[in-house]
């Protein structure tokens, strides 16, 4: 079996301490320059999300309007009158005009 024959270097507890602060301080320094673009991608998905959503509310606005219009529609609402409510148009004599003072 074959061993590695290395003697251990032993390390004194300032170097250690050096060589620590000093990785700590790069990893630290790594992080920092790479936050913003994390956050940009973050907020570029965001606002594509959003865009969608803005693109379907819009279409369903549309939809709605035109669904209104036929809804207000004066044929609509003369023909529900006349065959399921069974109202008709006033005869001549029906009418009475009101004078204001």
């Amino acid at each position: 079996m074959y061993t590695f024959n290395r003697e251990r270097r032993n390390i004194n507890p300032g170097e250690f301490l050096t060589y620590s602060v000093c990785i700590f301080l790069f990893i630290t320094g790594v992080l920092f320059y790479i936050w913003p673009y994390i956050n940009i991608l973050n907020i570029n998905y965001k606002f594509e999300k959003l865009l969608k959503e803005r693109a379907k509310l819009v279409q369903s606005n549309k939809l709605l309007k035109i669904e209104m219009a036929s809804l207000k529609s004066l044929d609509r609402v003369e023909n529900i009158a006349t065959t399921q409510l069974g109202l008709s148009f006033p005869q001549d004599g029906q009418i009475v005009i009101i004078k204001s003072e």
